[in-house]
């Protein structure tokens, strides 16, 4: 992927890789975060179609995710204090923090913690509380393989593209149960409900219609809460929309970054 660049930065303790796309000078810049057990695999279909669009992109990985430094974080203010950390040291301006499912709660928390340092956030396939089934959280220590196959089951539309399905279920058989485990105890303790209506921050909400993990009606809550909002329910997509319907969001991306 010649289009694609990569690299790394250590931030406190841990290196942090990336890959960015798009014009190397640029005012603004999407900042992509992945969800649960993800890395920036998840992000490539979108990266490119926002490149296609001169859209400046780029896609982190956690501490304990693809090929950062491995961790077992289980809060997602460290995952937000790491993120704004990176921020800060790549000396990025203009930056749309977003973040899918999981990563969208590390958006939250970084915009409710620092809100000056964001010209807008987007949240996709994502909740203001997180909760997560006990049956996935002692799965995953008990029977990794079955339980990431019943996780894969929930996160695609029906309508996806097997291939794509496969390589969902391939790329999070790459993460290490420890750390998808710890991923999810972030999720379940995580609960910003109270503080949406603070956030006077520019944001983008997206969903799929069919998103059975995230369903719709936590994007509806959240559009309703932050005052500044905009939602759009992709059809024919379920909770890993970016990759089912890349262009579409890319679109969306690309219109609300035009509009501020």
């Amino acid at each position: 992927m010649s289009w694609l660049r990569h690299g790394a930065l250590n931030i406190s303790g841990y290196r942090i890789a990336y890959c960015e796309a798009g014009p190397q000078v640029s005012s603004s810049v999407v900042v992509c975060i992945h969800g649960a057990g993800g890395n920036r695999d998840s992000w490539i279909p979108l990266v490119r179609n926002l490149a296609e669009q001169n859209v400046s992109s780029l896609a982190l990985e956690l501490p304990g995710h693809g090929e950062s430094t491995a961790a077992r974080i289980s809060n997602i203010k460290e995952y937000s204090r790491i993120v704004l950390e990176f921020l800060n040291a790549r000396q990025l301006n203009g930056v749309y923090l977003t973040g899918h499912s999981m990563g969208g709660a590390v958006v939250l928390a970084s915009v409710l913690s620092n809100a000056e340092s964001l010209l807008g956030v987007i949240l996709i396939g994502s909740g203001a509380k997180l909760r997560v089934k006990d049956s996935i959280l002692e799965g995953v220590k008990s029977d990794f393989a079955n339980t990431v196959e019943e996780i894969i089951g929930y996160a695609f539309s029906p309508s996806a593209e097997p291939s794509l399905v496969r390589e969902g279920a391939r790329s999070l058989l790459r993460c290490d149960a420890d750390t998808l485990h710890h991923d999810f105890m972030a999720c379940d303790r995580f609960d910003v409900l109270s503080e949406l209506e603070t956030i006077s921050t520019p944001a983008l909400i997206v969903c799929g219609e069919e998103d059975l993990l995230t369903p719709p009606k936590y994007s509806e809550f959240m559009a309703e809460k932050i005052t500044n909002s905009k939602l759009f329910i992709v059809p024919q997509a379920g909770h890993m929309v970016m990759l089912e319907q890349p262009g579409l969001v890319g679109d969306y991306i690309s219109r609300f970054i035009n509009d501020f």
